[in-house]
C-alpha cells in the first residue's frame, strides 16, 4: 500500500516538475524558446519557480566561473530532496570555447554531476525538450540524484565558507 503511495507522490511530481533555472549563460536562449507558443514547455507541465526551496531541479545553462560556483552549489544545496540537475550546452560541461581561460570551471559534472546533460552549442529546442522529458522520466521512478553519490559539491561548498564565512550570512543561503 505504501508503495502505490509513493508512486503516485511520483507521478504526480513528475507530471508538474518545478525547476530553478540558473541562468548563466547563451544556452539560456534556448530556454526561452522553450516557453513560446512553438514548443509551450508548460503543456508538460514544466514551471520555473523563483526559489530553490519548492524547485525539483536546476537547469544550468552554460558557462560557469569560479566566482559564480559559491553561489551554484549554494543553491542546489537550498533545494529539497530529491534534487536533480540539467545541464546545458558545452560550457555546462567541459567551459565549452572558454575551456583554457583560468576563470572558468571545466569540471562542473565532477562538482556537481548532471543526471541529464543536453550537449550542443547551444543545443537545440527540440534537444532540451527530449531531455526534459528524460528528466520527468527520472523524477517519476523516483532514482538517486548523481549529485547524491557522486560529485564533490559538498566539500566545495564547505571550503568556499570557511574562505569566506560572510556567504553563509547572505539572504539566499539556508544551509542544508
Amino acid at each position: 500500500m505504501l508503495t502505490k503511495f509513493l508512486d503516485f507522490f511520483g507521478w504526480a511530481r513528475s507530471h508538474s516538475p518545478w525547476m530553478v533555472h540558473y541562468c548563466s549563460g547563451c544556452c539560456s536562449l534556448e530556454i526561452l524558446a522553450l516557453m513560446g507558443p512553438r514548443f509551450d514547455w508548460e503543456r508538460y507541465g514544466f514551471l520555473p519557480v523563483p526559489s530553490p526551496r519548492q524547485a525539483d531541479f536546476i537547469v544550468i545553462t552554460g558557462l560557469i566561473s569560479r566566482k559564480v560556483l559559491p553561489a551554484l552549489l549554494m543553491t542546489y544545496d537550498q533545494m529539497p530532496r530529491p534534487r536533480y540537475v540539467f545541464a546545458i550546452g558545452a560550457c555546462a560541461f567541459d567551459g565549452g570555447p572558454y575551456y583554457d581561460s583560468t576563470s572558468v570551471v571545466t569540471n562542473v559534472p565532477e562538482i556537481l554531476p548532471p543526471d541529464v546533460f543536453v550537449a550542443g552549442c547551444p543545443p537545440t529546442p527540440e534537444a532540451i525538450l527530449d531531455g526534459l522529458l528524460e528528466m520527468k522520466k527520472i523524477i517519476r521512478e523516483r532514482r538517486e540524484a548523481r549529485a547524491e553519490k557522486e560529485g564533490t559539491w559538498r566539500e566545495i561548498l564547505k571550503k568556499e565558507l570557511e574562505k569566506n564565512p560572510l556567504l553563509a550570512k547572505q539572504p539566499f543561503f539556508v544551509g542544508g
